[in-house]
C-alpha cells in the first residue's frame, strides 16, 4: 500500500482514534465523486476527535495550520460511509496523520499529514505547544498503550509520515 514519505520522526500509529462520516451530495462533483477540497474537513473531523479524546480544548488556543500534504488513492463517492483514522507524531510537534477508508470494503481512499503551530495571542508569533496540552498528549498515549498491553513511550511504527516534522 503506498504511503507518504516516511521520515525519522516517531509516529505513534498504534494509538489512533477513528471518526466516521458520510459523503454528502454537496461535497461531490456532478459525477458523484467527492471534490478534493472536501477531504480537508474530514481530516479536521479526525483531528478534532483526537483532541477531544485526549481532553484538549482547542477553544483555549490559537492554532495555525502550517503544512498539509495529501495523497489520494481513490475517489470517495456520494453516500460512501468513511472511516477517518487519526494518530499523532510525538506530542511536541502537533503533527497529525490520517487515513480515510471506505467503510464498506476497507479501501484506502486518502492519506494525509497536517502540521500545526500555536500562536501567541498577544504577539501573533508562533510558539511551542503549551505544557498542559503536551501533558494531555503524553497521558493519553500512555493510557492507550497500557490498554493495548504495549510499553509506554515512543513507537516507530510505520505510517504515512512526511518529511519535515
Amino acid at each position: 500500500m503506498p504511503r507518504l514519505v516516511q521520515s525519522a520522526t516517531n509516529i505513534v500509529r498504534d494509538v489512533s482514534v477513528e471518526a466516521t462520516t458520510r459523503v454528502r451530495w454537496g461535497e461531490c462533483d456532478l459525477q458523484g465523486h467527492a471534490y478534493y477540497g472536501s477531504y480537508i474537513p474530514w481530516f479536521d473531523l479526525g483531528r478534532e476527535k483526537y483532541a477531544l479524546d485526549i481532553g484538549a480544548d482547542y477553544r483555549k488556543y490559537q492554532i495555525a495550520t502550517t503544512d498539509l500534504q495529501v495523497r489520494y488513492h481513490g475517489a470517495a463517492k456520494y453516500l460512501d460511509d468513511l472511516v477517518i483514522k487519526t494518530w499523532a507524531a510525538t506530542p511536541r510537534t502537533l503533527t497529525y496523520y490520517y487515513e480515510i477508508y471506505r467503510k464498506n470494503g476497507g479501501q484506502l481512499i486518502a492519506e494525509a499529514r497536517t502540521v500545526h503551530a500555536f500562536v501567541d495571542a498577544e504577539t501573533g508569533t508562533l510558539t511551542k505547544i503549551p505544557e498542559e496540552m503536551h501533558q494531555a498528549f503524553v497521558e493519553f498515549l500512555e493510557s492507550r498503550r497500557k490498554e493495548k498491553g504495549k510499553p509506554a513511550g515512543n513507537s516507530s511504527g510505520a505510517g504515512p509520515a512526511a518529511s519535515g516534522t
